[in-house]
């Protein structure tokens, strides 16, 4: 099973530059945690979590700050739409993330994986049951 297939719904994304205040009305909207930040090429940039909202809004960052400046922009982790779910599951463990961005060939915006994604497949489990976890890079 591939990454693509844990893709559940369509992304929800923003422009760089986009008002944070907008990123945090879709994911109120959409229910979920995580906005992707692309460019005009659709290629992924970063991240904005509710965990990067908070601590922009506890720092005093206004709320019309774009999106570039308080998300997570330069160590988000991503996977390519054909790597196996084992990687996306060891990515989630090694660097202790919640989220996961799919990009196709071109570093664009496929999906994102939720560690509820991951968790609600079956055969995920079933696959996952049967390999060990390890880490995926040495430290």
């Amino acid at each position: 099973m591939n990454a693509i297939e844990l893709v559940k719904r369509e992304p929800i994304y923003v422009k760089k530059g986009t008002p944070a205040m907008e990123a945090v009305r879709l994911m109120s909207k959409a229910n979920t945690g995580l906005v992707v930040v692309v460019g005009d090429d659709g290629k992924v940039l970063g991240v904005v979590s509710e965990r990067d909202i908070i601590r922009a809004l506890a720092n005093g960052v206004d709320p019309s700050t774009p999106v570039d400046s308080v998300g997570t922009m330069n160590s988000i982790v991503k996977v390519h739409e054909k790597d196996p779910i084992i990687k996306v599951a060891a990515l989630m463990a090694e660097r202790n993330v919640r989220h996961v961005v799919v990009v196709d060939d071109y570093d664009r915006l496929k999906g994102v994986i939720s560690i509820r994604d991951l968790l609600r497949e079956y055969d995920a489990l079933k696959e996952l049951a049967r390999k060990p976890l390890v880490p995926l890079t040495k430290e």
